[in-house]
């Protein structure tokens, strides 16, 4: 098999992030990491995802051609003081972390008037 000009793609887990009303829904996708592996931790207002791999496990192993990465990850992303920190909920099944960021009340509050701001111009 000719694998010349082969070179592994640089890796990062893919996210998502979808808002609504009352929160901000994060979608990480880290398949092939186990839950106990995975950590979210919020410090100074920053939001960081980690997820570690054992490379001794598969450091024997010689690929032909490798396209899922053994390598660790982590995500920050600010939270620019519009998150109830306090109240952050996640879950992990079949390889997809759910991070809910519920929305302080006043970020909420500034929404709603932005809406009936522009309902009431249109």
């Amino acid at each position: 098999m000719n694998t010349s000009g082969y070179t592994r793609p640089k890796y990062n887990v893919p996210i998502n992030i979808e808002e609504r009303d009352d929160c901000y829904r994060l979608t990480v996708y880290a398949t092939g990491f186990p839950k106990d592996r995975i950590t979210t931790v919020v410090t100074n207002d920053v939001l960081t995802i980690r997820g570690e791999r054992d490379y001794a496990e598969e450091a024997h192993i010689e690929f032909i051609k490798q396209e899922f990465p053994v390598k660790s990850f982590e995500r920050s992303l600010h939270l620019n003081g519009m998150i109830e920190t306090d109240c952050i909920s996640s879950r992990f099944e079949e390889g997809v972390l759910t991070v809910f960021l519920p929305k302080k009340q006043e970020t909420t509050l500034r929404h709603i008037r932005k809406q009936l701001d522009i309902a009431i111009l249109g």
